[in-house]
């Protein structure tokens, strides 16, 4: 925090307003593109946290109003600051060398559970991109409800494994 270009990367005033736009005017958006900025600054690892206070202050936890909130509020946000960076490091030249992961613990049950869903721990969706990852890939496949991997499914020791070995960890 003492390096002046970890200081510099934090300002997000020296940043154009149009890309500023472009990850989106949210602590999520704008997060994510500090999270840009210190990579090209040399930090090694940054995590950006989902920021989202709304309805119930539940972030991506959609047991009520599930399709309101992905819909309005939580898919808008991700869209925009995901597809931001991964065009901003690809115009850069950094993200062959920059792994990008969007990760979340569980899934969300099959079926309804009224207006929303319940945890599911048994099949979720995680991004991966950069990084030496193979670019339009598709790793495992659901049912056709979503509710059980029925073609190459992954642990969270798998996911870790592939981390490592992208961050060349034997």
């Amino acid at each position: 925090l003492n390096s002046t270009r970890v200081r510099t990367a934090l300002d997000l005033s020296r940043e154009a307003d149009p890309v500023r736009q472009s990850y989106g005017m949210t602590l999520f958006g704008q997060g994510t593109l500090q999270a840009r900025r210190l990579v090209e600054a040399g930090c090694r690892f940054v995590t950006v946290i989902w920021d989202e206070i709304g309805q119930l202050n539940a972030g991506w936890d959609t047991h009520v109003d599930q399709r309101n909130r992905l819909q309005n509020d939580l898919l808008p946000g991700l869209d925009s600051a995901f597809s931001a960076l991964i065009l901003d490091l690809e115009t850069r030249g950094l993200l062959d060398e920059t792994l990008v992961l969007v990760m979340s613990e569980m899934g969300r049950t099959p079926r309804l559970e009224g207006n929303g869903r319940g945890h599911w721990g048994r099949a979720y969706t995680n991004f991966f991109a950069g990084g030496g990852m193979a670019r339009g890939t598709v790793v495992g496949r659901t049912d056709a409800l979503g509710a059980v991997p029925v073609e190459r499914p992954l642990s969270a020791k798998d996911v870790l494994a592939t981390i490592y070995h992208l961050l060349g960890i034997d």
